[in-house]
C-alpha cells in the first residue's frame, strides 16, 4: 500500500447534516480522492441512510462503537450539551481510527459543511510529514475580537501516526474529555481553543496558511476572489476547500452569514460558490427523504405565521419564471438570500 493510500478523510454528522456530509464526500470524489472516507454517524438515522446508500469506500462508525472504545465519552456525554458532545468527539474520532485501523498513517478531519474545489491530495501534500496540521481562521481585521474563540479553526485538523503526532492528539483528547463547553473561559473554548497550544506541545505542527485552504465567511473578506479558466482563486492561490459555515435555510431561502464577518457576497461568490453547492445540497436532501422520510423536519411554509406565508408566496410568484426581472435582480444583488422552489435554485 502506498503512503498516499494510508491517508484518509474522516468526518462526523447526524441525519440533519447528512446532505452536507454527502456533498463533501462527493466533492472529494469528483476531485480524484479514491481513498476511504470514515464517517462517525451521530444518529441511528444517519447510520441507516448511509448503510442503505452503500457508498463505495465510505466506512461508518456508530457512537456506540466510539463510546465502547473510549468509555470516558459516556461520562462526558452526561455533563454537556449535544453540540458540546459532538465537539468532544472530534479528537476521539482521530484516536479511534489510529487505534483500530493500523493501516492508517494520517487522518484529516473535515467538517461536513466543507466542499472541495481541488483534490484533497493537494492538502495531504502540503501537510507532508508534519505530525500535526491546523488552519488559522485569518479573521478580517475588524473581526479580530473573534480570536477569543481560538486562532485556529476546529472544523479541520490532521494528525500522523508518529510519537509526536500521537502525543499532541492524546493531549487534545484529554482536554476535550475534561472540559468542552460552548463558552469562553480563559484559554478554553469548546475543543477549538485548545488548538492554540498545539505548536507549543508539538513544535513541528504545520500551520497551513494557503489562502485557498479552509477559506470561509470569516476570512474571505481579506481576499480578492476571481475565476480563471473555470477555477476559483483566492488572491493568487487556487481555492482548494471552502467552509460553508453558517449557511441556513429559512422560509425556502438559504441565507449567508458573510455580512456578520464583514464580507459581502459578490456575484462570483454567489453564483460560482453558493448556487452550485445549494443545488447539490437540495439533491442530497431529496435522496435522504426517499430513504428515510421520517428524518426530514416537518417545517414548511404552511407552518409559518400568516404574514410570513404571504411574503413567501409573493416572492415565489415573483421568481416563477427564470427570465423574470425579479430573478435577474436577485442574481445581481449582493447579500440577498438564495431562494429555492423544490429542487430549483433561483
Amino acid at each position: 500500500m502506498s503512503l498516499d493510500n494510508k491517508h484518509i478523510i474522516c468526518t462526523l454528522f447526524d441525519h440533519r447534516y447528512l446532505p452536507r456530509g454527502l456533498c463533501m464526500i462527493q466533492s472529494a470524489r469528483r476531485h480524484g480522492f479514491t481513498q476511504k472516507i470514515w464517517v462517525l454517524c451521530l444518529s441511528v438515522e444517519c447510520q441507516r441512510i448511509l448503510t442503505a446508500l452503500a457508498l463505495p469506500d465510505v466506512q461508518t462508525i456508530t457512537l456506540d462503537m466510539l463510546e465502547e472504545h473510549i468509555p470516558r465519552l459516556r461520562q462526558a456525554k452526561g455533563n454537556r450539551s449535544i453540540v458540546e458532545y459532538y465537539f468532544t468527539c472530534m479528537a476521539a474520532l482521530h484516536t479511534y481510527l489510529f487505534d483500530t485501523a493500523p493501516e492508517i498513517d494520517g487522518t484529516m478531519y473535515v467538517d461536513a459543511d466543507i466542499q472541495f474545489f481541488e483534490s484533497p491530495h493537494v492538502v495531504f501534500a502540503a501537510i507532508a510529514d508534519a505530525p500535526v496540521a491546523i488552519t488559522p481562521h485569518n479573521f478580517v481585521p475588524e473581526m479580530d475580537h473573534l480570536e477569543q474563540y481560538g486562532t485556529f479553526n476546529g472544523g479541520w485538523s490532521a494528525f500522523r501516526r508518529t510519537s509526536d503526532g500521537q502525543t499532541c492528539l492524546k493531549w487534545w483528547l484529554e482536554r476535550s474529555l475534561e472540559w468542552c463547553y460552548d463558552r469562553v473561559e480563559g484559554e478554553r473554548y469548546a475543543n477549538q481553543k485548545y488548538m492554540n497550544r498545539f505548536p507549543d506541545i508539538e513544535p513541528k505542527t504545520r500551520i497551513l496558511r494557503q489562502k485557498g485552504f479552509n477559506c470561509a465567511p470569516w476570512n474571505i473578506g481579506n481576499y480578492k476572489v476571481t475565476e480563471r479558466e473555470g477555477r476559483i482563486f483566492i488572491d493568487d492561490d487556487p481555492l482548494v476547500f471552502f467552509h460553508f459555515h453558517g449557511l441556513k435555510r429559512r422560509m425556502g431561502f438559504f441565507e449567508f452569514q458573510h455580512r456578520g464577518y464583514g464580507a459581502p457576497v459578490s456575484w462570483l461568490m454567489r453564483n460560482k460558490l453558493y448556487r452550485p453547492y445549494i443545488m447539490e445540497l437540495l439533491k442530497m436532501e431529496q435522496l435522504r427523504s426517499k430513504i428515510e422520510p421520517a428524518a426530514v423536519s416537518a417545517k414548511s411554509v404552511n407552518n409559518l405565521r400568516g404574514s410570513d406565508r404571504k411574503l413567501s408566496a409573493l416572492l415565489r410568484k415573483m421568481v416563477e419564471h427564470p427570465g423574470s426581472a425579479a430573478t435577474k435582480l436577485i442574481h445581481l444583488a449582493q447579500d440577498l438570500p438564495i431562494l429555492t422552489i423544490g429542487t430549483r435554485v433561483l
